[in-house]
């Protein structure tokens, strides 16, 4: 019998287990990363015209900002109020880093469809002729017809019935949003901004992972992103630190009620702009990514006083496909909230930024991060 060499055994050795190499880091976790900080220029960008952002951003309620480009931190200043290792609440922004992430990841492992009827989730729709014909993906764009739980100039808890119930989670704001909020219009028909669609869009995937590992969006969440992407369990919380337990489903909210650190929310975008891979790892599949952060075909928002230009909808997430907002690149994606907090990804550029703090301009909620973020820090962009 002629003998192998040990040379080339071990040779086929690593070519049979080289694939798995990036599986092979802490129990199938993709290796360690951090961020390592860079002259502006190095990584084509302007360091005066980032001096002058974050000038801007200092002058008009801005407690951190953070850039990052070519997997470089290129800008990063916080006011006293926050800090580095500090959370800051989010806001809506929740609605892309709680229900944009829980959804793509459902997506990806097969749990549910974009458009699957909602009420294959959600039983207590069945009978419901108003609500027949919902689906995920008008949950998830606004486009469901649910009357929103916000109205223009007032506060959450100034409006009364059931608007302020749901704010005030009175008895709990899942079952005010499934059996009390109206129908305002045929589902897909149009947009409306709704914090009630996005809790049904949370029921319906906690209801789709039953058969999962994991039957909560946080544990979700958790275990599937966070921490294979590095971001500690004190550097993040969502759904008001609060699980409801509803028809045997323990639900998050995703539509608010979270913070989180400028740190975290950017690994957040870098594993988006990195199309679900990290480090060699794939977390989520690339044409799940691609999916959610495109533009997703329903009715355009509302672009009025107020409000200004709002981009497109993606599947919980803003995307500029049509360009309205002029300087940011078509391919740009988003998440933004209350006190204009957003987290902006940027594929074609490399570049995920994030922003914390109040109103850029109170009259106009996308008009004041165009103005005084978007736009400088486009300018700051050499290459």
């Amino acid at each position: 019998m002629q003998r192998v060499s040990p040379i080339y055994a071990l040779l086929c050795l690593f070519l049979l287990i080289e694939p798995f190499i990036p599986l092979m880091h802490g129990n199938g976790s993709p290796p360690a990363f951090d961020w390592q900080s860079s002259k502006p220029e190095e990584q084509g960008m302007s360091a005066s015209q980032l001096d002058a952002l974050v000038e801007i951003l200092r002058s008009h309620s801005t407690a951190g900002v953070l850039i990052i480009r070519h997997d470089r931190v290129v800008c990063e200043w916080y006011s006293e109020k926050l800090g580095p290792d500090q959370k800051h609440y989010t806001a809506s922004l929740a609605k892309a880093l709680t229900g944009g992430m829980s959804l793509v990841l459902a997506l990806h492992d097969g749990w549910l469809q974009i458009d699957d009827p909602a009420d294959r989730y959600i039983p207590a729709w069945r009978n419901d002729p108003t609500r027949a014909g919902i689906t995920i993906r008008h949950l998830a764009t606004h486009s469901s017809g649910i009357e929103d739980a916000e109205v223009s100039g007032m506060g959450h808890f100034e409006s009364g019935g059931w608007k302020t119930r749901f704010w005030k989670q009175d008895p709990d704001p899942f079952t005010i949003a499934r059996d009390w909020a109206p129908m305002k219009f045929k589902p897909g028909a149009a947009f409306e901004y709704s914090n009630p669609g996005m809790a049904m869009l949370s029921y319906a995937i906690t209801a789709a992972l039953q058969k999962s590992e994991h039957k909560d969006v946080r544990t979700y969440l958790r275990e599937r992103i966070k921490r294979p992407i590095g971001v500690k369990d004190e550097e993040w919380s969502i759904g008001y630190g609060k699980t409801f337990t509803i028809d045997g489903l323990d639900l998050v909210a995703n539509w608010g009620g979270g913070a989180y650190t400028a740190r975290a929310a950017a690994r957040v975008g870098r594993l988006m702009l990195r199309q679900g891979d990290w480090e060699g790892t794939r977390l989520i599949d690339a044409q799940w990514v691609k999916r959610v952060t495109t533009d997703a075909g329903t009715p355009e928002p509302f672009r009025g006083e107020g409000e200004g230009p709002c981009p497109k909808a993606g599947l919980a997430w803003w995307v500029n496909a049509d360009g309205i907002l002029s300087k940011l690149p078509r391919d740009a994606f988003m998440g933004a909230g209350a006190g204009n907090q957003v987290l902006v990804v940027i594929p074609s550029l490399d570049l995920v930024a994030v922003r914390f703090g109040g109103n850029l301009d109170p009259a106009s909620f996308w008009g004041g991060l165009e103005a005084y973020f978007f736009n400088p820090l486009m300018e700051a962009v050499l290459e």
